[in-house]
C-alpha cells in the first residue's frame, strides 16, 4: 500500500511539472507577444528598417538560445547541459582536500564520471594524487578492487603501467590462472577483468582477453543474462557488465550472445522506465543497463515503458543539489550513484578511456642479430619485426594455439629471424603463468637466454 501510495505521489509530482512546463511556455510566449507588439508600436514613431532590424535581432538572438539550450538538453547529454553540469557540480562539493569524493571505490567511479564529461582532471584539485595513495590499500586478493581502480588510473589519463609504483596490467594478470580472472565462482572479476586490461591498452585479440571472453560467453544462462557468480540468477547489473566487456573486446554488437543479453535487460524493465535490481529500479542498475545500452550501438530513447524511458526515469531522480538518488523512496550513497548517472547521461560507457602509449601501438623495429646453438652460430643477420603471430603448444591440452603479440618484441625477432633462415622453433603456452617459453632453436633446447644491444 505505501508503494502504491508512494508512485501515485510520484505520477502526481510528475504531472504538476509538466503543467508548470506548460504555465512557463505561455508566459514567455505572452511577454514576446507584448514585447514585439512594443516594437511594432516603435516602428510607427521610428523607420520601419529600424524598427524591423531590432526585431529581427532578437528573434535570431532567442531562436539561436532556444537551439542550444534543445541540443544541450537531450540524450545524449552534454557536459554543459544543466544536469550534468549539476551533478559535477555536486561531486566538487563532495571533494575533501586530499582530492577523496566519498571513499576510495566511489572515487575511482567518480574519476571515471568526471574524465567522461572531458572535465581538467587538474581542476579537480588532489584527485590524481589520492588515487595514488589509494593504490596502498588495494586489497591483494579481490582482483575488482585492481580493475576498478585501472579504470580511473586510465580515465585521469596516467599510466596503467607505471602508478603508485604499480604494474596494473601485471598486476591483474596475477589474477589469472589460464582461463578466467580472480575468484573461479565469480563472474564480476571476468567482466571488469576484460574492461580494464583493454582499458589498459591489452590487445583485444590476445591469449588472456580471448580466454576470459569465452569463459564468460559459456557462462550466459539461458534467459540472456548473466550473475555476479557462475551458478546464480541473472541481474541486470551483472548482465550490463557482461555486454559492455564483450563488446570492448570485439563481439559483434549483432551477435546472438549480445542480442540475447540486451532481450534479458527488456525484460527487466520497469513500468517507471528503470531497471530492477532487488525487486526495485534504482539509479544504479538503470545507469549501467543505459550504458550497455548504448555499448551495444542501441538509443535508450527508444527503450519505452508506459511512456518512459530509462533516461526519463534516471534524469527524475536527480536531487536540487544536482546529486541522484538511489531511487524514489531511498536517498543513499549519493556520491557513488552520480557517478554511474553521469557516463550514462553522456551516452557514455566503460571503458570511459584507452590507453595508448603501450600494446595497442605497434611500431617496427629493424636490428642485427645472432642465434647462437651448442655448438656453433644457427643464423646471424637482419631483420625488422612489430607484431607477430605465435604458433605454441598448450601445455595443459597439448593443442596447438594461435598467440598475437601487437608490439616488436624479442620473440617476435626470433620467429622472424627463423622464417628467413629456415630453421625450426618450438615455442610453449603456460597458461597458469600466461606466458610463452621456447623450448628448443634448430633442435637445440634449454634454458635459452637473450642479450640487447649486449647488455
Amino acid at each position: 500500500m505505501i508503494l502504491f501510495i508512494i508512485s501515485i505521489l510520484v505520477l502526481l509530482l510528475n504531472a504538476l511539472n509538466r503543467l508548470l512546463s506548460i504555465l512557463a511556455t505561455f508566459v514567455i510566449y505572452y511577454v514576446t507577444f507584448k514585447f514585439f507588439y512594443f516594437i511594432w508600436y516603435l516602428g510607427e514613431k521610428m523607420r520601419r528598417f529600424e524598427a524591423s532590424l531590432i526585431a529581427g535581432i532578437i528573434l535570431v538572438s532567442m531562436l539561436a538560445t532556444t537551439m542550444v539550450n534543445a541540443d544541450t538538453e537531450k540524450f545524449p547529454y552534454n557536459p554543459s547541459s544543466d544536469v550534468i553540469a549539476r551533478a559535477l557540480n555536486f561531486l566538487k562539493t563532495r571533494q575533501s582536500e586530499d582530492g577523496k569524493i566519498g571513499d576510495p571505490a566511489t572515487t575511482a567511479w567518480a574519476a571515471m564520471a568526471i574524465c567522461a564529461a572531458n572535465e581538467n582532471i587538474e581542476s579537480w584539485s588532489n584527485l590524481v594524487d589520492y588515487l595514488k595513495k589509494c593504490v596502498d590499500y588495494l586489497d591483494p586478493e579481490k582482483a575488482t578492487d585492481w580493475e576498478r581502480h585501472a579504470l580511473a588510473v586510465v580515465a585521469c589519463g596516467e599510466n596503467p603501467r607505471n602508478f603508485g609504483g604499480v604494474d596494473f596490467v601485471e598486476k591483474i594478470k596475477e589474477f589469472y590462472d589460464g582461463e578466467q580472472i580472480g575468484d573461479r565462482n565469480l563472474l564480476n572479476d571476468d567482466f571488469w577483468g576484460i574492461i580494464s586490461l583493454i582499458s589498459c591498452g591489452v590487445d583485444k585479440d590476445s591469449s588472456i582477453i580471448q580466454n576470459v571472453k569465452r569463459y564468460v560467453i559459456e557462462h550466459q544462462n539461458e534467459d540472456g543474462g548473466w550473475s555476479v557468480g557462475t551458478a546464480g540468477a541473472s541481474d541486470v547489473d551483472s548482465t550490463s557488465a557482461a555486454i559492455m566487456a564483450l563488446i570492448a573486446c570485439g563481439e559483434s554488437r549483432s551477435s546472438d550472445v549480445v542480442q540475447k543479453g540486451l532481450n534479458f535487460l527488456r525484460s527487466k524493465q520497469s513500468s517507471d522506465g528503470g531497471f530492477t535490481s532487488w525487486g526495485m529500479s534504482n539509479s544504479a542498475s538503470t545507469s549501467w543497463a543505459v550504458m550497455a545500452i548504448c555499448a551495444a550501438g542501441e538509443n535508450p530513447d527508444n527503450w519505452i515503458k508506459n511512456g518512459r524511458s530509462p533516461v526519463d526515469y534516471l534524469v527524475s531522480l536527480q536531487n536540487d543539489d544536482g546529486s541522484f538518488r538511489w531511487n524514489e523512496s531511498i536517498d543513499m550513497n549519493v556520491e557513488w550513484m552520480t557517478s554511474y548517472a553521469i557516463p550514462a547521461l553522456l551516452g557514455e560507457y566503460y571503458p570511459v578511456k584507452i590507453y595508448q602509449n603501450y600494446e595497442n601501438q605497434s611500431e617496427s623495429w629493424t636490428g642485427h642479430i645472432r642465434i647462437e646453438g651448442k655448438s656453433g652460430t644457427i643464423w646471424e643477420g637482419n631483420v625488422t619485426v612489430s607484431d607477430t603471430v605465435v604458433m605454441a603448444i598448450n601445455v595443459s591440452t597439448n593443442q596447438l594455439e594461435e598467440h598475437y603479440i601487437p608490439y616488436p618484441s624479442v620473440l617476435g625477432a626470433l620467429i622472424e629471424a627463423s622464417e628467413i633462415g629456415n630453421f625450426n622453433c618450438t615455442v610453449l603456452y603456460y597458461p597458469s603463468w600466461d606466458c610463452l617459453y621456447v623450448k628448443s632453436i634448430d633442435g637445440d633446447s634449454d634454458w635459452w637466454h637473450y642479450w640487447v644491444d649486449y647488455e
